[in-house]
């Protein structure tokens, strides 16, 4: 994994493989005592509707919330978290 640091003006520098690969947006996150960045789509309505056609049909709105509260603390919270060394 590569390590980046802050330039003098307080920049994130990424390298020309990840911007490739994940673009040059991201929302920053501070969760856990970390801080995530996750990349936005250059389309995200486009995006948003390609992930809604992967979604039951038959699901109801509760159900579908369900679901996402559900799967968002299963990629939030590992099941064993290795220890970190900082």
């Amino acid at each position: 994994m590569p390590e980046v640091t802050l330039d003098d003006r307080g920049r994130l520098l990424l390298d020309k493989g990840l911007r490739d690969k994940y673009g040059d947006k991201f929302v920053v996150v501070e969760a856990l005592g970390e801080i995530v960045l996750i990349p936005v789509p250059k389309d995200p309505l486009a995006t948003l509707q390609k992930e809604g056609e992967k979604l039951p049909k038959d699901m109801s709105i509760a159900d579908l919330k369900k679901l996402a509260g559900k799967l968002a603390v299963e990629q939030a919270i590992p099941k064993n978290p290795a220890k970190k060394k900082r």
